[in-house]
């Protein structure tokens, strides 16, 4: 009896210790994922940024000039 429970304890440890590792597989993965997304978004403010920056300075053609 004492020899089936101690099976069954180190079958679930194993199992937990699995568990363990494919959580920690995920928490580096969407870590990484997230370390993307953010170098993206980053990359995209900038863009946006000087988009805003050239227009900003385009003049529009039906512009009436300063001296009328």
């Amino acid at each position: 009896m004492t020899e089936n429970k101690l099976i069954d304890l180190e079958t679930r440890i194993a199992f937990l210790e699995d568990t363990a590792d494919d959580l920690n597989k995920m928490v580096y993965q969407q870590t990484k994922k997230i370390d993307d997304l953010l170098a993206i978004i980053q990359n995209l403010s900038k863009h946006m940024k000087q988009v805003q920056s050239d227009i900003s300075d385009i003049k529009p053609m039906d512009e009436v000039p300063p001296h009328y």
